[in-house]
């Protein structure tokens, strides 16, 4: 759904932009979210200033090398920026513009979700980047943050993909996890903001690998304190669907994260990501 009615808003160096709605609006939003399969979500066009988020864009063709933490396994190829004293000024702008007090209150409302609560970590959050071959494979994020022990409750993606097509592939496709098949596909273009909820049954990723360009998207993440005893809502890490139509390759990486513990698991995915990321810049 395309958004209107946006107002400006002025910062120290630039304009951006977020939505401005009616009540009325907000309320046809909300049940367009509430109503969404396989899982409540809601894409928005034009949610934040295109010169705003060009401005980011001009920002990542440049950012040097060491402030990527690079993610390249088997199971997902990409890379992310997530610490707040590498950002360049727009990209810094972007996430404490989403951690304000009013865009949390403009998510409560368009989602019926209250007590949303932002991550100053951005942990798993930041600007995440994609290169040709890179993918996501199909999985459910990390349901409570490792340190504060809250709930993950909501994502905000944001895309800069300005000369995105369809045959490029990394479309992020949503599962339905009875079906274990997809069910909505979001197109990773321009100036698109994903608002997706966050549950042990939100599958989603882009498991069919970029054929061109670079994929990026700012992605932010929401909070609400941890009411809910199911062990489900407990998983501190992601977890990855395991198809029987994938390489043996990845479904052996699967296995290996569910028995190793978990701290073996990030040492040695970040060793070989980081020689991989090395190896690939040389």
């Amino acid at each position: 759904m395309s958004a209107s009615s946006l107002c400006g808003v002025e910062t120290a160096n630039e304009t951006w932009l977020w939505g401005e709605f009616s009540s009325s609006i907000l309320m046809h939003l909300n049940e367009n979210f509430r109503r969404a399969q396989p899982f409540p979500h809601i894409s928005i066009d034009g949610l934040f200033s295109a010169d705003f988020l060009a401005s980011i864009l001009e920002e990542a063709h440049v950012l040097p090398q060491t402030s990527w933490d690079p993610h390249y396994t088997a199971l997902q190829k990409k890379r992310q920026l997530n610490r707040w004293d590498a950002m360049p000024p727009a990209l810094l702008s972007y996430f404490t513009a989403v951690k304000s007090p009013d865009f949390i209150q403009f998510l409560e409302k368009l989602t019926g979700i209250a007590g949303l609560q932002p991550d100053i970590e951005l942990f798993g959050g930041g600007l995440h980047e994609a290169s040709q071959n890179g993918h996501f494979q199909i999985h459910v994020d990390f349901q409570k943050h490792p340190r504060t022990q809250k709930r993950n409750t909501l994502a905000v993606i944001t895309y800069l993909n300005p000369d995105w097509q369809e045959e490029d592939e990394g479309s992020l496709e949503l599962w339905n996890s009875s079906t274990e098949r997809p069910e909505a596909f979001i197109a990773p273009i321009f100036g698109r903001t994903l608002v997706m909820e966050q549950s042990p049954t939100a599958l989603h990723g882009y498991p069919e690998p970029v054929k061109k360009g670079c994929r990026r998207a700012l992605i932010a993440y929401f909070y609400t304190d941890n009411t809910d005893s199911d062990p489900l809502f407990e998983v501190e890490t992601t977890r990855y669907l395991r198809r029987s139509d994938i390489p043996m390759e990845r479904r052996a990486q699967m296995f290996l994260r569910e028995q190793l513990p978990q701290p073996m698991v990030t040492g040695m995915r970040k060793a070989c990501s980081r020689l991989l990321h090395y190896l690939k810049d040389k």
